[in-house]
């Protein structure tokens, strides 16, 4: 735990809670790769609605968010 806190400290993390905000933007994420037939693993659903709510950039190396449209994403190498 105490590293845990170290970490959000020093990169200064903010942490987004699962709220009902965060729960709509997961819906319209969801629908929206259903209806294009785009399957990502649902925590990835879970982390662009967060991200989302956030209104950042996404930075990754999981491939699976270049079909989400709501967020902008970074791949990185």
């Amino acid at each position: 735990e105490k590293k845990l806190y170290e970490f959000i400290n020093r990169l200064r993390v903010e942490i987004i809670n699962v709220d009902a905000d965060v729960a709509r933007k997961y819906a319209i994420i969801f629908l929206s790769l259903q209806r294009k037939g785009a399957k990502i693993p649902i925590n990835d659903v879970w982390i662009a609605a967060s991200c989302m709510k956030a209104g950042g950039t996404l930075l990754t190396r999981d491939k699976h968010f270049e079909v989400v449209e709501q967020i902008e994403t970074v791949m990185l190498v």
